[in-house]
């Protein structure tokens, strides 16, 4: 049978054997290559290269059996797979065979889920928590018994600069896409993909387009825009709570994104979308595999199992939402012997020497903010005194402080334009658990309702009181009921808030923080609790 069988054949748990008629599933290969024939036998019959003995076969010949018959299910699945997604509708301009394999084993009913990784490096993880490292390491994306994906984060700012995938799943074989643009930007300007070591893909079309594949292992594609028939819709839709400098999160893969769009589909139903758009940005699908770990998550439905919020202070408020600290297993930096980018080859190693490093003159910050010496703040302020937005000017001083190389200014004004953005849309932005603070560490007033008792309702009365001057969010205790944030200036009779479904407003409805000391203007993080939880509003 032509093409490399997957090793991963031997996980998934078939029974080749029909209970009632006892009569053996055989597989040969037909006169066409690359198509396999399932036949039935009757007993004692055979057409595999079965020893036939009298009396009965032992152990060690039974499990070869097995594991032979299980190979060739996986094939011809996988080639069954393959012809079927070939098949193509009149108007289909670019078309992809799927995964050879879908869900995992033991799991046939799940659903694939995204994480997403990005810039320096930023995470969001499969259950939708959002984190960044900001570390130079090679980090593990998803780490499992049989699936292996791997990120690399140069530099201390964490830049993003290569994906990889292997591990059992794969029959050990590796793909490795790494930046090979210079820190000058003079050459190698793009996307290397490896797979064992070896280019691939670079071999491009007059349109710059190319394929690659490796039967039952790998299908891989370049293109140079967004394909709806070739690529995964549902990386467009994924949710951020924060619009980036380089624009929404949607435009990293749509139309012609820099570098080019590459796809990679796998066994197990894993697929990795590459683009180059801020340094790179990927995203997995695949489907959960018991025990799971790694940045990506531990994939158990619930985020806040997965993050920690940033401390008061420690990041400018308009990046709190996107910098939660990451917790759980898999955190470690990749070991020599597992780690992909290593193992690739001599061929991948002089590759992985062109990945871009700072500048040898240029100081890589500490890995953890920290104060900025006065002379520096001095220039910083002055710098990013091109805004009236005061979040936005705290955002501009802190990068400056961080990286005094930077354009501050002209990335600052980009953000500006892009937060008005978001802001006109009333976004919701959830904060963590915990109360809802100022910058000073100050409780808010809150108007209380009198049965709004869920996540679900609490989110929709603040989606309804978004655009009222003065509601700045919303918070729920476990137990209690929603209670909308607010600014002392906000007048409760003459505002136009509206009507709470379930008993509208508590009859204590305003309440004032004890001490008589009232947030004011922004919520800028969570006075840590794990009873409540906090929205904003961005206004």
């Amino acid at each position: 049978f032509p093409g490399r069988l997957m090793p991963a054949a031997a996980y998934l748990g078939v029974h080749l054997v029909s209970a009632s008629a006892r009569v053996p599933l055989l597989a040969s290969a037909s006169q066409d290559p690359g198509v396999l024939l399932l036949q039935k036998g009757f007993a004692g019959s055979t057409k595999m290269e079965m020893r036939q003995e009298s009396g009965e076969p032992t152990i060690s010949e039974l499990s070869q059996q097995v594991r032979e018959l299980k190979n060739l299910l996986v094939a011809m699945q996988g080639s069954l797979d393959t012809k079927l997604s070939n098949c193509c509708s009149g108007d289909c301009k670019d078309s992809a065979p799927s995964s050879s394999v879908g869900a995992p084993p033991g799991n046939p009913m799940a659903r694939p889920g995204l994480c997403a990784t990005f810039g320096d490096p930023h995470f969001t993880t499969f259950d939708g928590a959002h984190t960044i490292l900001l570390r130079n390491m090679p980090l593990w994306m998803v780490k499992s018994e049989h699936v292996w994906v791997q990120a690399l984060a140069k530099t201390n700012w964490g830049n993003l600069m290569g994906i990889a995938v292997g591990g059992p799943f794969m029959g050990n074989h590796s793909l490795v896409v790494v930046n090979t643009t210079l820190h000058d930007g003079s050459a190698n300007k793009g996307l290397t993909v490896l797979y064992d070591g070896k280019p691939i893909l670079d071999n491009q079309d007059g349109n710059g387009n190319a394929e690659f594949e490796v039967p039952f292992v790998l299908w891989a594609a370049r293109r140079t825009e967004f394909s709806p028939s070739l690529h995964d819709r549902e990386i467009l839709n994924m949710k951020h709570p924060i619009n980036w400098t380089v624009g929404p999160w949607e435009s990293r893969f749509s139309n012609a994104p820099e570098a080019g769009l590459y796809v990679f589909k796998l066994p197990f139903g894993v697929e990795l979308t590459v683009t180059g758009v801020d340094f790179m940005s990927a995203v997995v699908k695949m489907y959960h595999f018991e025990p799971q770990m790694g940045y990506c998550g531990n994939f158990d439905g619930n985020a806040d199992d997965e993050f920690e919020p940033p401390r008061q202070g420690e990041v400018p408020p308009i990046l709190v939402p996107v910098s939660g600290h990451p917790i759980g297993e898999g955190l470690e930096p990749v070991a020599e012997a597992s780690n992909l980018f290593l193992l690739s080859g001599a061929e991948a190693a002089a590759v992985m020497n062109r990945v871009m490093e700072p500048p040898l003159n240029q100081a890589q910050p500490d890995v953890k903010l920290r104060e900025c010496p006065e002379e520096l703040m001095a220039k910083a302020e002055v710098k990013c005194n091109v805004t009236r937005d005061i979040d936005m000017f705290r955002a501009c001083v802190a990068d400056y402080c961080m990286q005094p190389g930077l354009d501050v200014a002209r990335d600052m004004l980009a953000a500006e334009g892009l937060a008005e953005k978001v802001n006109a849309e009333g976004m919701q932005v959830p904060l963590g658990h915990g109360r809802c603070v100022d910058e000073s560490g100050r409780r808010f007033r809150i108007l209380r309702s009198k049965g709004l008792r869920n996540e679900q309702d609490c989110t929709a009365l603040l989606h309804d009181a978004a655009e009222i001057q003065g509601v700045l969010g919303a918070q729920l205790q476990v137990g209690g009921t929603c209670e909308l944030v607010v600014d002392p200036s906000l007048d409760m009779a003459t505002a136009g808030l509206p009507d709470p479904s379930e008993g509208g407003w508590a009859d204590d409805a305003v309440a004032v923080p004890d001490g008589g000391l009232e947030g004011t203007k922004f919520i800028s993080g969570v006075e840590q609790d794990l009873e409540w939880k906090c929205w904003r509003i961005n206004h």
